[in-house]
């Protein structure tokens, strides 16, 4: 089915998982820190930056979608966990631990929440080491902090990407969506826990290859290389049709799904290849899918017609004001 550029880049728009994110702004501004000579970068990154000795350390905290946890609590447990590893490893880092807080009235929703939780600290191998509990709230949420480390070597920020760099999409087209919840790209509930540690700790084989990185989250895949090139202060032109993705899949739930291992990443020129081959040999698809630019708008092209998703000087991911101290 023939689809029309201008009718997506209008749904693309209008998705929930877009538009939630330019609050994030004047909040993250509102919090963010005193400079401080062990703090390396904090709002716009996956997780912030800390030094610590000859170490990296990378601080994250996610939460999970109200909708989700009402839908699926086991769901929605197993994916604070796995949405808080794939910020570490986003950043070229390997995970250590993590802590959560959960609110919750209900006694066998909270089963079920921590039942996932538990799944999927055993499946990523990272351990649950503390929290806290709300037994008494009016609703329920599950969020989830987490510590992971690298080195400077391989760190990989959101707010790297330079003018002329390759932007490349990479994949796992090995998944199926989550029943009742069609903004999820499942690639990892199947899989062994061999097979993802693999899959998670290519970003960190990668990283020297590569200018700026993210996973891509909740905005899905164009959605977070817009977040990408807020931070980075830089535009991009992006061609659809080259953008990784299953067979039998319509382009709008695609674009703006949730992936269980994807990540959007721009590439030094002529380390396309060396990229492509390590992701490769993970069994990840990752595919050169447009370049960045120097205009402060996201480009997208289909069939030679062309459209404007983002213009940075008007539209904002609430990630604006990277703060690299």
């Amino acid at each position: 089915m023939a689809v029309n550029l201008k009718e997506l880049v209008k749904e693309l728009r209008s998705y929930k998982g877009i538009q939630r994110k330019g609050p994030i702004g004047p909040v993250a501004m509102n919090l963010l820190p005193l400079p401080n000579e062990d703090v390396l970068a904090t709002h716009g990154e996956d997780a912030a930056v800390i030094k610590c000795g000859r170490e990296i350390l990378l601080m994250a905290a996610d939460g999970i979608r109200e909708d989700l946890v009402e839908k699926d609590p086991h769901f929605a447990g197993y994916c604070a966990v796995l949405v808080n590893i794939n910020d570490i490893a986003a950043m070229g880092g390997l995970p250590i631990a993590m802590v959560n807080v959960i609110s919750c009235s209900d006694e066998k929703k909270r089963e079920h929440i921590v039942d996932g939780m538990k799944e999927a600290c055993e499946k990523f191998m990272v351990p649950m080491v503390g929290g806290h509990l709300h037994p008494d709230t009016s609703y329920s949420a599950v969020d989830v902090a987490i510590l992971g480390k690298t080195d400077r070597s391989r760190l990989v920020l959101s707010s790297g990407a330079s003018e002329g760099d390759s932007v490349m999409f990479a994949i796992d087209l090995d998944g199926q969506f989550t029943k009742g919840v069609p903004y999820s790209w499942d690639t990892t509930t199947r899989k062994s826990r061999e097979v993802i540690k693999r899959q998670l700790r290519t970003m960190n084989r990668v990283a020297p290859y590569l200018t700026a990185g993210k996973d891509i989250s909740n905005p899905g895949s164009l959605g977070s290389l817009g977040m990408l090139l807020e931070s980075s202060h830089k535009g991009a032109e992006v061609d659809l049709k080259c953008i990784p993705a299953p067979p039998r899949v319509s382009m709008i739930q695609w674009l703006t799904a949730y992936q269980g291992c994807g990540f959007v990443l721009t590439v030094k020129p002529g380390r396309e290849r060396v990229v492509r081959d390590e992701f490769a040999r993970a069994d990840i698809t990752a595919e050169v899918c447009g370049k960045i630019t120097k205009e402060l708008v996201l480009e997208l092209v289909l069939d030679g017609a062309r459209e404007v998703l983002f213009d940075f000087r008007h539209d904002t991911l609430g990630c604006a004001v990277p703060q690299k101290l």
